[in-house]
């Protein structure tokens, strides 16, 4: 479903956000606050485009989160495990996850088993079939290379930011040599098997070509909501 900004709530189970980077700025600045400690990380990324995506990106976690742990905005700090996932000290229940680029934003929270999310931006021109061999499986390659020239880009995006997804809620992140990892389809979704974790994801399309994608444990019900 597509909502308004302001309009989203969490309410626990699993969910899975993307939005432009510039309508989370538009949120009032106390409801989107950041600990002091975040906001010097963020200063430290040398472009503009880094920090303004990752303020936006951790605004919206804490829009999301704040109402439902009844805590203020600045208040929620956020540790990371040994390989950068995110995670909140003292709630082994809550899952979460961030991600941005291309001027969008997404954030996934699950009290229900792990999530990931990823959204990539599709208005930076990339040499897919180059890099195509680095991240798909041989298998995926094959396929790839089956498609038309002009229907190649838009499955790569997917692929890609599918297997993002995937592998950041198996918590391996950029650990992972993404051409091991061979997506299973299922329908207009996808299935996965790995460390330990059985996962289903899926992705959209959003306004301007981008994709958000997001996966999480085997029959979890996901609500996604995009918005812009």
């Amino acid at each position: 479903m597509a909502v308004n900004l302001s309009d989203l709530v969490y309410g626990g189970g699993a969910l899975a956000v993307a939005v432009p980077a510039a309508a989370v700025a538009q949120v009032p600045a106390e409801r989107r606050a950041l600990p002091a400690d975040e906001t010097a990380r963020i200063a430290r990324f040398r472009q503009e485009h880094d920090r303004l995506e990752r303020e936006a990106a951790h605004g919206l976690l804490r829009v999301l989160l704040a109402p439902w742990l009844g805590s203020a905005p600045g208040t929620i700090v956020l540790a990371r495990d040994g390989c950068g996932r995110p995670f909140l000290h003292g709630m082994p229940d809550l899952d979460l996850n961030l991600s941005h680029g291309g001027g969008w934003v997404a954030v996934g929270l699950s009290t229900c088993g792990r999530i990931g999310v990823d959204v990539e931006g599709a208005a930076r021109p990339v040499d897919w079939d180059r890099i195509a061999p680095v991240f798909l499986h041989p298998a995926e390659l094959a396929e790839y290379r089956a498609l038309p020239a002009d229907a190649r880009p838009r499955r790569a995006l997917e692929l890609w930011s599918v297997k993002e997804a995937c592998l950041k809620a198996t918590g391996e992140g950029l650990v992972a040599e993404p051409s091991t990892v061979r997506l299973g389809p299922d329908g207009a979704a996808w299935r996965l098997a790995r460390a330990g974790l059985s996962l289903r994801a899926a992705s959209r399309v959003l306004a301007d070509g981008a994709r958000f994608a997001w996966a999480v444990e085997d029959e979890v019900e996901v609500s996604v909501v995009t918005a812009g």
